[in-house]
């Protein structure tokens, strides 16, 4: 049978996971007439554009452990997701469960995972990226498609120093993986089987992804769309829009402290040190690029994680500020959300720009979706709002 033209595969990574639920179930509440809210494309400023449709969108993907009815339940518990839609969505659930393929774990996890998802850790780093690879073209072949898009929602990863080889941007990658250390990112494997495949690869979390020079200069060369880092959903997007009101009024930011509580298997991943790190330098880093006029300024985040929150992640921050004549201010505000509901309408956007980028013949790394991200791949500027400027020039470019 022919592929359909407008059907579209969703390929997560994590796809158990509460963002990964979150999106399966709210592509199904779309279906039957809830309001995008929350979703940039589906906005009336881009409305005319010619958008991939978010209801022939079919989910399925990779996971380490879980159960995908256990998640929804959960979340449907807490409020995040509607009773009545989580219900009625248990055949989706179904067919989901039927389709998961098993992801690629951390070596550490090794104990903590399915038996089928542990079995991957027996394989090389060429065997894994050859298998997530023959999992795409299994679900394209099942789902009739020729479009699809892999999506990194996978619990943050543990840090790791990855041979300088990796840096260089005319390096192979693929002839690098042979002799790739046994514990290297997950999430660079995933990239190159979706690259190797020709199907664009978003990166929602802080690991290197397609960050990684050789990765990105490789996607790039094959004309594959990759979009990242670090979805940017909560304190952080204050953070940017804010920030640029003290450097364009000219007031001095001494200090900006940032406190984070989060409760879900994100919020219990980063307990860990090691894959804390990566999350608290993205978060710290985007002040400085902003305030350049604010010397000295001391900028401070820190992640706590509260069980009893679940998928309710609070935030508060303190900015302390002078003015005229050295006057001392201050400012306080607490953003409280959940993080998948923030999360999955962006996701969802995120698709929707990887498949414009290749209908439109752009590979390599998308500047233009800087906006939703903590740490953009290849663009320095962290103001929201320009970066959103950036987003409506590519998709209106001057003729």
């Amino acid at each position: 049978m022919n592929p359909d033209p407008n059907k579209t595969g969703l390929f997560l990574v994590g796809v158990r996971g509460a963002i990964g639920t979150t999106v399966l179930h709210g592509i199904e509440g779309l279906r039957s007439g809830m309001p995008p809210i929350g979703m940039v494309t589906a906005g009336p400023e881009f409305a005319d554009l010619d958008w991939a449709d978010v209801e022939r969108f079919f989910v399925t993907g990779w996971d380490v452990a879980g159960n995908a009815h256990r998640s929804a339940d959960d979340l449907a518990r807490i409020g995040v997701l509607p009773t009545d839609l989580v219900e009625l969505s248990g055949g989706l659930r179904d067919r989901l469960e039927m389709s998961i393929a098993p992801g690629v774990p951390e070596p550490e996890d090794r104990q903590l995972v399915d038996p089928r998802a542990a079995a991957r850790l027996d394989l090389s780093a060429v065997e894994m990226v050859k298998a997530l690879r023959g999992d795409i073209r299994e679900w394209m072949s099942e789902l009739r498609t020729r479009k699809a898009v892999v999506i990194y929602l996978a619990s943050a990863e543990r840090f790791r120093e990855l041979p300088q080889a990796w840096m260089d941007a005319t390096a192979n990658p693929m002839k690098l993986l042979i002799t790739a250390p046994d514990d290297i990112s997950r999430s660079i494997l995933y990239a190159l089987a979706a690259i190797e495949e020709g199907v664009p690869f978003v990166n929602f979390t802080p690991a290197p992804g397609a960050a990684v020079p050789a990765v990105a200069a490789y996607a790039r060369r094959k004309n594959v769309p990759v979009l990242g880092n670090d979805g940017k959903t909560g304190e952080t997007l204050v953070k940017t829009a804010l920030a640029p009101m003290f450097r364009d009024r000219r007031l001095q930011v001494m200090a900006w402290e940032g406190y984070n509580m989060l409760g879900n298997k994100d919020g219990a991943a980063l307990e860990d040190p090691a894959r804390k790190r990566t999350k608290v330098a993205n978060k710290d880093g985007v002040l400085p690029a902003i305030l350049t006029e604010s010397p000295g300024m001391h900028v401070g985040v820190r992640i706590d994680f509260v069980p009893s929150l679940h998928d309710w992640k609070t935030a508060m921050d303190y900015v302390h500020f002078q003015g005229f004549l050295g006057a001392k201010m201050s400012m306080q505000f607490t953003w409280q959300g959940s993080d998948s509901a923030l999360a999955a309408p962006l996701v969802l956007d995120l698709a929707r720009l990887a498949l414009m980028a290749q209908s439109r013949g752009e590979g390599g790394p998308l500047h233009a979706a800087a906006a939703f991200f903590k740490k953009p791949l290849e663009v320095e500027e962290h103001d929201f709002h320009r970066q959103m400027d950036l987003l409506r020039t590519w998709l209106r470019p001057a003729t």
